[in-house]
């Protein structure tokens, strides 16, 4: 019986040296990135939330009025932000994803995104891995701040007071990082938003495409 025992600890013994010295179950990293941002608020045509008294009033027939007006809606700008979160099992990645965005419009108008949102990623090949590929999705928060839109005697769309609304955003993309040290990475990730806005009784949708560097700290 005692040489069994003895049999049994050796094995797990062995079995414990065996295992990868590196490998985790849990681990938190701080994360920042920014790079490139484009928003796209063109379905705001009739929805009214950043300009309701104009929205309301135009009439569907004047599509060159509501092509410049909703061309004050698109544009591209710079985005910057940072993240937290956990690494559980070697791939999965649970964080709080922060963006701030400085936007210029179309039009020649500018305009501030605000994103906060909860994500989850999948670490295709494990968090351990030198090259580290991940897919990832989230859903949040955004806040935009624009100028709105009004029309001049010549039906002129010319940009307006600021108007501000917050709503919810669905994110999906893809990541890939290289982890050169045990205690940082960097890499790129694309992802692709859909943006909710509610402002009072009228409503809006538009997406927006973030294009970024990043560098991560393992802890």
């Amino acid at each position: 019986m005692r040489k069994g025992l003895a049999m049994s600890i050796v094995v797990l013994l062995g079995l414990g040296t065996a295992a990868p010295a590196d490998a985790s179950l849990f681990e938190i990293y701080i994360r920042g990135d920014g790079g490139f941002e484009y928003l796209d608020m063109t379905a705001l045509d009739y929805a009214g939330a950043l300009n309701p008294a104009n929205y309301d009033t135009l009439p569907r027939d004047q599509q060159e009025v509501i092509d410049n007006m909703t061309k004050n809606y698109k544009g591209e700008g710079w985005m910057a932000g940072g993240s937290a979160g956990v690494l559980l099992l070697d791939f999965i990645d649970l964080g709080v994803d922060f963006r701030q965005s400085g936007l210029y419009f179309d039009s020649g108008t500018e305009a501030d995104l605000t994103q906060l949102v909860l994500h989850l990623a999948w670490h295709i090949l494990g968090t351990e891995m030198i090259v580290d590929p991940s897919l990832l999705m989230g859903f949040g928060y955004s806040y935009l701040t624009t100028p709105g839109v009004t029309l001049d005697a010549g039906a002129t769309a010319v940009p307006g007071e600021e108007v501000t609304t917050n709503g919810f955003i669905g994110r999906a993309g893809a990541a890939l990082d290289i982890r050169f040290l045990s205690w940082m990475s960097v890499g790129a990730a694309v992802d692709f938003s859909f943006l909710y806005f509610d402002a009072g009784e009228n409503t809006s949708w538009g997406f927006n495409t973030d294009i970024l560097g990043r560098i991560s700290f393992h802890i």
